[in-house]
């Protein structure tokens, strides 16, 4: 991913300095499963709108989606917003790579973040073609869509554009934990605007991540990636056993799993 500006207050406010993390530490830390991180990563190597959700600060959110923008193709260009004042001089769409605008939250909490007609802009963006990356305050995807659509009154035509949707939740096994909650799919829908699909959700007794335990969620990211189902299966196990064996070998750092994944795009053209 290729930056065009330098992001303002990407991490937020924090008491204490933020800790990034690679998308293989955040699967060695049972955050999310190795088959769920490479559902990810077919969604974000096509250019998957994502809004990572949660309630409390420092949950892990801008942990997790700048985490998981390490799996876009390698000739992605990032625009970061500014907040109040943002003048969206974002780059011209290209048809051989996304183009991301990238916010830190969606929220009016600080100037640096994106609320009001700056958000509302930015989701006519999404609309035209712009791919979009964003953390919000809310732990449950119905109170995204009511922020999005009711607070800021963005056309559900423009909210169904946005593909992933994906609540964290902080909780406590004699430690405290974060989990990725759930996974919502959304799919523009002439019926009803939008219609949302759960393609994954965390089993809390297990402590694991099923997919696609709704055939019909299955079948609509498939048609959405351009796969039938055998495809679909065979790029996730494909993904799966890279990150599987980066986690075995000890790559975690964030430079060693970005360069291992740019190397996974360059191998496979």
């Amino acid at each position: 991913m290729r930056a065009v500006n330098r992001p303002v207050s990407w991490w937020g406010w924090h008491w204490t300095p933020p800790v990034p993390m690679s998308i293989v530490e955040i699967i060695r830390a049972g955050s999310m499963s190795s088959r769920l991180a490479a559902l990810f990563w077919l969604g974000m190597e096509r250019g998957a709108s994502i809004i990572v959700a949660a309630e409390p600060p420092s949950a892990g959110k801008t942990t997790t989606l700048t985490a998981l923008l390490a799996f876009t193709p390698p000739e992605t260009v990032a625009y970061f917003t500014q907040g109040v004042g943002e003048t969206f001089d974002v780059p011209p769409l290209a048809d051989s790579h996304p183009t991301y605008i990238l916010i830190n939250e969606l929220s009016d909490h600080l100037p640096v973040y994106t609320w009001g007609t700056y958000a509302q802009r930015a989701f006519e963006l999404l609309a035209q073609g712009y791919s979009l990356a964003s953390t919000m305050h809310t732990d449950r995807v119905e109170e995204v869509l009511g922020q999005l659509q009711g607070d800021l009154g963005i056309p559900p035509a423009h909210v169904s554009r946005l593909t992933f949707i994906v609540p964290l939740r902080v909780g406590y096994r004699g430690r405290p934990i974060r989990r990725l909650q759930e996974v919502a799919f959304l799919l523009p829908d002439a019926a009803s605007d939008y219609r949302v699909h759960r393609l994954a959700r965390w089993q809390e007794d297990e402590d694991t991540f099923p997919l696609f335990e709704d055939g019909a969620a299955r079948d609509a990211f498939a048609r959405w990636a351009g796969l039938d189902g055998e495809e679909m299966e065979a790029e996730l196990d494909r993904r799966q056993g890279f990150l599987e064996d980066l986690l075995a070998r000890g790559v975690a750092s964030i430079p060693a799993v970005a360069e291992a994944i740019e190397g996974y795009y360059r191998q496979r053209r």
